[in-house]
Formats: C-alpha cells, sequence, structure tokens
C-alpha cells in the first residue's frame, strides 16, 4: 500500500509516520509511506495510481494544498485525498476536488484514525486475505501479513508476522490461493512475498523476519531478476 504525506512542517510529518506505521501494523498490511515537504516536490513525479491515499497539509510555502490536489486530480481523477488543515474554511475548495476527509490540527489519532475510516474501501483493497484452516478452527490471513509459505512433511505452513499456521495443502493448492503477484515460487516447497523479502543472499532468500528462504536451482537467475525488478520497482514507487 503506498500513502504520500505532503506537509511542510517536521513534528506533524512525524506524527502522521507514527499512526500510519501503527495502523499498518494492527491490520496486516504492508505500507510504502513516502514525506514530501511541499506540492512542488509531490507533483514533480506524480503519475497515476502512483499512489493509494495522499494526505495533503493545505497551509504550506509555495503552492498550496488546495492548488496541489487540483493539479492531482488532472493526473488521477480518483486518489483518496486527505487535508490536513488547521481551518475548515476550505470545506468548499476541498468539495471542488472531491476530498475525502479532514484532519484538523493538532493532529491527534482520533481524527487520524476517522480519515483512515473514511478511506476504508481502499483499505479494504489492500486488505486481500485467504481462508484455511488450522488446527480445525477456521483462520483468516490477510496476504501482507504472509511472509512466506512452505511445505513440510505434507504439511503447509504459513509463517506470518503472529504465528505459523499448518494446514493440508499443496504448494500448488497454495499458489493458486495466493494468486497475486506480490508472491514468487521460489522453490518446489516454498513460495514468498516479495514484500517481506530483506535480500537475496546467493542462492537463498533472506526474508524480514530473518528467515531464509532457498531458490531451486532450476531457474534460479530467472527467480532472482524477479524479485530484484520487484524490489527495484517497489523502491522506485516508494521514492
Amino acid at each position: 500500500m503506498r500513502i504520500a504525506v505532503c506537509e511542510d512542517d517536521a513534528q506533524d510529518q512525524l506524527i502522521i509516520k507514527k499512526i500510519l506505521d501503527e495502523h499498518f501494523q494492527k491490520n496486516g498490511y504492508t505500507g510504502e509511506i513516502s514525506v514530501y515537504e511541499s506540492g512542488e516536490a509531490l507533483l514533480a513525479g506524480f503519475q497515476r495510481a502512483a499512489f493509494d491515499v495522499v494526505f495533503l497539509d493545505i497551509y504550506m510555502g509555495g503552492i498550496n494544498g488546495i492548488e496541489t490536489a487540483k493539479k492531482i486530480r488532472t493526473i488521477d481523477p480518483t486518489c483518496p485525498l486527505v487535508f490536513i488543515t488547521s481551518s475548515r474554511d476550505h470545506s468548499l475548495d476541498g468539495f471542488s476536488v472531491r476530498a475525502s476527509a479532514y484532519v484538523v490540527k493538532p493532529i491527534r489519532e482520533k481524527e487520524m484514525q476517522n480519515a483512515l475510516f473514511q478511506c476504508r474501501d481502499v483499505f479494504m483493497k489492500n486488505a486481500r486475505y485467504i481462508e484455511i484452516r488450522s488446527d480445525r478452527t477456521p483462520v483468516k490471513l490477510p496476504l501482507n501479513k504472509i511472509y512466506y509459505a512452505d511445505i513440510y512433511y505434507k504439511t503447509a505452513q504459513f509463517h506470518t508476522a503472529d504465528d505459523t499456521y499448518k494446514t493440508r495443502m499443496t504448494m500448488d493448492e497454495i499458489a493458486r490461493e495466493l494468486g497475486d503477484k506480490q508472491f514468487c515460487r521460489c522453490h518446489q516447497s516454498y513460495i514468498v512475498n516479495m514484500n517481506h523479502v530483506k535480500k537475496i543472499t546467493g542462492n537463498d532468500i533472506l526474508m524480514s523476519n530473518n528467515d531464509i528462504v532457498p531458490i531451486r536451482q532450476r531457474g534460479r537467475d530467472e527467480i532472482r531478476t524477479e524479485i530484484a525488478q520487484f524490489l527495484s520497482n517497489r523502491m522506485f514507487e516508494g521514492n
């Protein structure tokens, strides 16, 4: 999930980012937060579908948040915009650019949570999950919480941020269920969430939880290239 924060006050930047990070962690999202100190900086490389949500300070030096939003709307008519402001005097201007929510300064967690709720459809889209039976109990696993899955003695294991869940599935079934571009089947018995790859080390993959996953010998170069390209694209989008 990609979020832009356009705010020229360093303290407010930290507060917004902290609340967003905690929201991601609590709800199992993999989030990338890009911080910009001016509307000009945000617009410099802005592209359609570049971000899932944009938080915009209205009162900034240079081009203000309203004018920035108008320019964003010429590029991306649907991206949710949340205005950060010390006044609601611009509510009509916000209406004209279809603002999803307002957060009034001083920034408080409750107001941020209300704004996130107003953008709930975007967050729900990024909270896809699969449902398995683990220890005879139905479990919903958000895709973004899955680090990797493997087969161990004919038992499927889903390694997540919270726990390891075991069930009866084949690797082909796992691949079909996950069915998402963020997953790479790097081995006959392993499939990794590339959003949780820390780096490739020789013939192995180091995951963000510090587990090591092997890369199969056949097609090894193609797998390395696929993961490296994914990480490169993610880094570029984050910038």
